[in-house]
């Protein structure tokens, strides 16, 4: 993987936030993400990765309520899967496979079932658009070790999930934007096992 992206995709890092959210709008908005994204299942989708050095990779992801898979095809293959409390990495290039735990990485807060985004996790910004929803997710006992933030599309009051992003603690950024996102399929358990190499 390049120029150091594992550390950065396992160990989301600290971002600045603000304190405090306040008002019935963002809360409103909260509220909403938090209800779609518990309603969500059997997604599937394509995915660009841009990486702190500007390159980028892609493939295929899966999504059900607890568990995250990426299929890379570029810029070589490899497969991360997430869920029962871990994320496993396996590179076809090398056959190196990396295991860490969720419970600290910020990963870990999109693959919580139920999801409440309250509590042990905390908002931090709410960013509202035509069009378009972001949310920032930090834990709340442990903010400065890794920040999520959630991008929708928001188009006649229905959310899409359209990407995600984490920013490590010396303010490097690796993102995922989804297209060609699917709702509602059925995916097989099997597709979750984590690689053994």
């Amino acid at each position: 993987m390049k120029g150091g992206a594992l550390a950065v995709l396992l160990g989301l890092g600290a971002c600045a936030t603000r304190p405090g959210l306040g008002g019935a709008v963002q809360q409103g908005q909260v509220q909403r993400v938090e209800t779609y994204l518990n309603g969500l299942h059997g997604v599937r989708a394509h995915f660009v990765q841009t990486w702190p050095d500007g390159g980028t990779g892609g493939g295929t992801m899966a999504y059900d309520p607890g568990h995250m898979r990426l299929d890379y095809v570029s810029p070589h293959g490899m497969q991360m899967v997430a869920g029962e409390g871990h994320l496993t990495l396996h590179d076809d290039q090398n056959g190196s496979l990396t295991r860490v735990a969720l419970s600290r990485n910020p990963l870990g807060m999109l693959l919580r079932v139920p999801l409440h985004l309250s509590g042990d996790i905390r908002v931090t910004a709410v960013q509202a658009q035509p069009g378009s929803l972001q949310l920032t997710l930090v834990r709340t006992d442990a903010p400065t070790e890794g920040a999520l933030t959630l991008t929708f599309s928001d188009s006649a009051g229905q959310l899409a999930l359209v990407g995600l992003q984490g920013v490590d603690a010396r303010q490097h950024r690796i993102v995922l934007h989804l297209t060609d996102v699917t709702e509602g399929a059925t995916l097989p358990a099997s597709l979750f096992t984590p690689p053994s190499g």
